[in-house]
């Protein structure tokens, strides 16, 4: 997980009385930490701000029947209406299914249903499904999502969980609520924007301690060491397989130009393994990977 420093006496800027303090605000959401923190005070309300990350959270949830995101999957087969926030999220999954060459896939919710996880981790640790039912590939998402104005269409019998796309993108929307010079951390999918306190970005500490200053670009770590249940389940699923992945990359940090991106291409790593993550490396809007492998970060 990474961290968002935004504690101790470095981040006051004592000698300077005229200038702007750091504001934070810390609460739990999404089964994880959400900070926020703006130089000087935010544009947005951290109140308000945490409205909407709970109104997202009403709308995208797969645990929730009521989302739209689950009628949505009810509706497979049917052209459904959807609003303009969904609308995006999915052309934001058809950009990232294409960009990572299908190793990132939305629709790898039967598959995850099918490995156990059918519960929030709200509600306690997912377990292996009594009766196994034998995992299948996944269809490209192009082939079974289909957008036109204000309406979407999954293929029937196909369903689809944002979950791997939206801690990054929902990071980036809340600096540019907080203002110019901000930073946002859900559950260490962290997005940064503007100098920082200092004036040489935002201080993120990484999985391995180092500390790196981010200016208006994104951090995110993905991989198979946490939210696992059973011998060898957990939420990042291969595409290719419909099983859990099992590439020789445990895990990956990627600093990126915004915290989307930063988001799933550290998926697309730990899923595609070595070879993904040569590709993803040559990425303009990748500005580096720390990729694990046997326990040391290189």
């Amino acid at each position: 997980m990474l961290n968002l420093v935004v504690k101790g006496d470095g981040m006051n800027l004592a000698p300077a009385r005229q200038r702007p303090t750091v504001h934070q605000h810390t609460s739990q959401m999404f089964t994880c930490q959400v900070t926020l923190a703006s130089y000087g005070p935010p544009v947005t309300p951290f109140t308000e701000v945490q409205r909407r990350l709970h109104a997202l959270d009403r709308r995208f949830s797969r645990f929730r029947p009521d989302s739209e995101l689950s009628t949505l999957n009810a509706a497979a087969g049917h052209w459904h209406p959807v609003s303009d926030p969904l609308h995006a999220m999915l052309r934001h999954a058809l950009t990232v299914a294409s960009a990572s060459t299908g190793l990132v896939n939305i629709a790898v919710l039967p598959q995850l249903l099918a490995a156990g996880y059918r519960r929030s981790w709200a509600t306690g640790t997912p377990r292996p499904t009594p009766t196994p039912v034998a995992p299948t590939p996944v269809a490209p998402l192009a082939d079974i999502l289909e957008l036109r104005g204000h309406t979407a269409r999954l293929a029937p019998g196909h369903s689809v969980d944002i979950g791997a796309l939206a801690k990054g993108a929902w990071a980036d929307d809340i600096v540019t609520w907080l203002g110019p010079n901000s930073a946002a951390s859900i559950g260490g999918d962290v997005a940064c924007r503007g100098p920082g306190p200092d004036g040489d970005g935002w201080p993120v500490e990484l999985p391995h301690g180092e500390t790196l200053h981010v200016r208006d670009g994104g951090v995110a770590t993905s991989g198979t060491g946490k939210r696992r249940w059973g011998t060898d389940a957990h939420h990042l699923i291969d595409p290719r397989t419909g099983r859990p992945a099992t590439s020789e990359i445990t895990q990956a940090t990627v600093h990126a130009a915004t915290g989307a991106t930063a988001d799933w291409v550290a998926s697309a790593a730990v899923i595609g393994g070595q070879a993904a993550a040569d590709h993803l490396t040559h990425r303009a809007d990748v500005h580096h990977l720390w990729l694990n492998q046997t326990g040391a970060p290189r």
